[in-house]
């Protein structure tokens, strides 16, 4: 099984169209400390940025040692954009550190157009991730990404209180159950089988909880069990999942899920 591992073709993912949304529609692009505070500023001139737009973007190496172990995963890495759109800073924010090495010594060869601020060009920073999947591993559904789902769920498929809606109680992310949840997905990676533990026999379960945010993306994950090797191979391949927002009431809503990945050999 090693061998046929090795022989796989790896390719890694990276998803421009999933990280560029997360500082252009969700955070919006701070300035650096450097600048002015923003309440002496003068009014935003219309020719103002109001995303920043990548023009340049080599791609990383997937890390021998990382493809050897069969690692995926997300990683995310804070830039500091200069005035001239050049990457002047990186610094990770989370990943597997040979994964999040190769990440950021692409994202320094970056190249942004300059971001407009009250009509000059401005330093900001900003946080990208990348996504690390081996090839053979990931499945797309055929479901167009922009046809939410209809929240219409039995009794038994969700259960709690949305955001922003309460019953006298504290607001209570809704919870569906993981069948429903995946119907909705979009985006899979399979995980890989950890060579240590093929080598160990260790096979098993793991069981995590999920926040799926309102943009169909995972915003968290809690281990609730499994072995700890299973559970790093687990998380890395399940974190880039991506999902059908889940509308109610024409709204779509943050949900929380249950996920179990089996591991046998």
């Amino acid at each position: 099984m090693a061998k046929a591992h090795l022989r796989m073709l790896v390719a890694l993912s990276i998803l421009i169209s999933a990280c560029l949304p997360a500082y252009t529609q969700n955070q919006e692009p701070q300035p650096a400390a450097s600048l002015s505070p923003s309440s002496t500023a003068s009014p935003a001139d219309p020719e103002d940025s109001t995303q920043l737009v990548l023009i340049k973007s080599p791609k990383p190496s997937y890390p021998i040692e990382a493809e050897r172990q069969g690692v995926q995963g997300t990683v995310w890495i804070h830039l500091l954009i200069s005035e001239t759109g050049d990457v002047e800073k990186t610094d990770v924010i989370s990943g597997d550190p040979d994964l999040a090495r190769a990440a950021q010594e692409a994202m320094k060869k970056w190249k942004f157009k300059p971001y407009i601020r009250n009509g000059k060009p401005a330093k900001v920073s900003t946080k990208m991730s990348f996504d690390f999947a081996f090839k053979d591993n990931i499945t797309e559904s055929s479901v167009p990404p922009d046809s939410p789902a209809n929240a219409s769920p039995s009794p038994a498929e969700a259960a709690g209180t949305p955001d922003g809606e309460s019953s006298g109680s504290p607001a209570q992310r809704l919870r569906i159950s993981s069948g429903l949840a995946h119907r909705l997905l979009l985006h899979d990676v399979a995980p890989t089988y950890p060579l240590e533990a093929r080598r160990r026999q260790i096979q098993g379960t793991v069981v995590l909880q999920a926040t799926i945010g309102k943009d169909g993306l995972i915003q968290n994950l809690k281990v609730l069990s499994g072995d700890p090797i299973l559970v790093k191979a687990a998380q890395g391949a399940v974190e880039q999942w991506r999902y059908r927002p889940y509308v109610l009431n024409g709204n779509p809503v943050e949900v929380e899920t249950t996920i179990k990945i089996q591991f046998h050999m």
